[in-house]
């Protein structure tokens, strides 16, 4: 009886791994080995040039991955910050019994519905320095005299970006430190209320003690993703101006299709697998090391 059971374990997991083998496995292995190659679309009639590390060594010198590895760790940093002290404020307010906390919450996870590349353009018509309403309301509180091309110089143009993403995006931050919020026992407020504690004390002894896992474990869904971001660069500034918000996904993507350097661009997306990788084990070692101290 008990073998039966096994082998229908194993019939049921079968189709879940054959799919894992064909879309992820596969598609990994497959874009390593372009990777050593020599591979463009122009001469792919004359076949494949091996070529082994050739294409990593090449990164080292190219300034253009670096200045888009130098963005991408940047916006990262930044926004994912933002997101994470702002996406608990809100996460805090919706936590408390208020009137109207049905329609706060419904309110604050808005902009996490719009799809991304929508909110881009959404984000786009705004940032415009004919018609764009962010300019307009600067303007008529004389903050600026002149409307700013936001997305034309590059200083104004990472800011928007990260401004857009982060409006985005902390939306799902909140969500997830609010799940973590609602599995503090209410006793424990009530102990340290009595002890003479405060509400700041409260928080940083208490709350943030206890909400401290799903906050790293919301902070690594955050990174991976943002360190990943395309659609909405594409959506706002194309990479532009010169580059300077161009991240390393747009520039596999460019090197692939725009370019056609199929090998070269297998590299990029290798480097940047590799990087999230990193990025994922040193959050699991983080979260680990939290967990065992509990």
């Amino acid at each position: 009886m008990q073998k039966q059971k096994a082998k229908m374990g194993y019939i049921f997991i079968i189709p879940s791994i054959v799919l894992v083998l064909v879309f992820i496995v596969y598609p990994v292995i497959n874009t390593i080995n372009m990777s050593l190659y020599d591979l463009r679309i122009q001469t792919l009639a004359e076949g494949k040039k091996f070529v082994g590390f050739d294409n990593y060594i090449k990164l080292f010198s190219d300034t253009t991955f670096i200045e888009s590895l130098k963005f991408t760790l940047m916006f990262t940093v930044v926004a994912v910050t933002l997101e994470t002290l702002i996406g608990m404020i809100f996460a805090l307010i919706m936590n408390k019994a208020i009137p109207g906390q049905g329609i706060i919450r419904t309110a604050v996870l808005v902009p996490w519905a719009i799809p991304t590349i929508v909110s881009g353009l959404m984000w786009q018509f705004m940032y415009s320095d004919q018609y764009g309403i962010i300019n307009l309301i600067l303007s008529k509180l004389h903050l600026i005299q002149d409307y700013i091309p936001w997305l034309i110089e590059k200083n104004t143009a990472i800011m928007a970006v990260i401004i857009a993403d982060v409006w985005k995006t902390t939306p799902y931050m909140s969500l997830l430190i609010l799940s973590g919020l609602q599995t503090v026992p209410e006793s424990l407020y009530e102990a340290a209320s009595l002890d003479g504690a405060n509400k700041v004390q409260r928080f940083f002894r208490i709350t943030l003690p206890i909400i401290k896992p799903v906050v790293v474990v919301a902070i690594l869904f955050r990174v991976l993703a943002t360190f990943r971001i395309y659609d909405l660069v594409v959506a706002l500034t194309s990479g532009g101006p010169a580059d300077g918000t161009q991240s390393l996904s747009l520039y596999t993507i460019k090197t692939y299709f725009n370019f056609g350097n199929l090998g070269y661009g297998a590299t990029l997306a290798v480097v940047t697998f590799i990087i999230s990788l990193l990025i994922s084990f040193l959050f699991m070692d983080a979260l680990k090391t939290k967990m065992e101290k509990v």
